[in-house]
């Protein structure tokens, strides 16, 4: 019965599943390039390299683990290049994203503005591993082409602008697979159908001793349903301290917390975040970790306290 569950639920999964990655992380914040193209090279004293893990709904038999490793960074004076490699197991369920990112930034009274675009190549597949289940059919051609991948490419576009200790975003995912979705017939509601909004700021208290960071992020994504996440992430002592608080509502509504620290060029994010429904009766929550590395664009050192001084 387990495996019979896996097995339908797999093919689904593989023949809905796609850009969820915009709503799986929860650390967006973080590492904005994960939900807007355009926030690549947004800061233009730092190079970022950064590595997530998240497990989903851990407990659960066979739940989705995505991992990701991700670059971006400023080159010359206006221009930010980034790339990513994205990958997720659900049950027999194998999908890789490979991304790259270029945005271009201008400053007009103060603020500053950049565009953003972003090429992927995805592919998603069922595991060999299905054929050898007794409920395997060798004459069911989904799971055979399912086996053998559905690879396709798509695009994004994104906007992003800063006015002081203010950041905001809006993001348009999927554009090639919307497309592709109406000439099918499977969605007529226009290209820039799915979105993504994002608002937040960067306040230092007390001399730079305490800084405070609240976001807000409103997606309406492919095959996941509308939601807002709403977060609150503090620091103290140059960021050696940090902690958070999460709210997911829509999409499965959620609650957690964050805990991590920074020394030197390193940065450690935990957060952990359970649902408010009755699915959290059988799993033991999501957990997610953040690595990040950042480096100055010459000699690699660093005044943390630049950027904040420099608003």
């Amino acid at each position: 019965m387990k495996n019979l569950l896996i097995l339908v639920a797999g093919i689904f999964l593989l023949q809905t599943a796609s850009a969820q990655e915009e709503a799986i992380y929860r650390q967006y914040f973080l590492n904005p390039m994960l939900v807007n193209p355009a926030t690549v090279g947004a800061d233009r004293e730092h190079h970022d390299l950064s590595m997530n893990l998240r497990t989903a709904f851990s407990s659960f038999p066979d739940s989705p683990k995505s991992y990701t490793l991700s670059y971006n960074g400023p080159v010359g004076k206006q221009v930010g290049l980034g790339a990513m490699i994205f990958s997720e197991n659900i049950a027999d369920i194998t999908r890789f994203r490979g991304q790259i990112a270029y945005s271009m930034g201008i400053e007009v009274n103060k603020v500053k503005l950049r565009a953003g675009l972003s090429l992927e190549y995805q592919r998603m597949a069922l595991a060999n591993s299905v054929m050898d289940s007794d409920l395997f059919d060798p004459g069911d051609m989904t799971v055979i082409d399912n086996i053998n991948g559905r690879k396709f490419f798509d695009t994004s576009l994104g906007l992003y602008g800063e006015y002081k200790d203010i950041y905001f975003g809006y993001a348009a995912p999927n554009l090639i697979r919307t497309v592709t979705d109406e000439i099918e017939g499977q969605d007529d509601g226009g290209n820039f159908k799915y979105f993504i909004l994002q608002a937040g700021g960067r306040f230092a208290v007390n001399d730079n001793k305490v800084k405070l960071e609240p976001s807000i992020i409103l997606r309406n994504v492919r095959n996941v349903d509308t939601h807002v996440d709403i977060s609150m992430m503090a620091s103290f002592l140059n960021e050696q301290f940090i902690t958070g608080a999460l709210f997911r509502a829509g999409a499965g509504n959620s609650v957690g917390f964050l805990l991590g620290t920074k020394y030197n060029t390193l940065k450690f994010i935990y957060s952990y975040d359970i649902l408010l429904d009755d699915f959290q009766k059988y799993n033991g929550g999501s957990h997610e970790i953040t690595v990040g590395f950042e480096f100055g664009r010459k000699d690699g050192s660093f005044d943390r306290s630049r950027k904040y001084r420099d608003k």
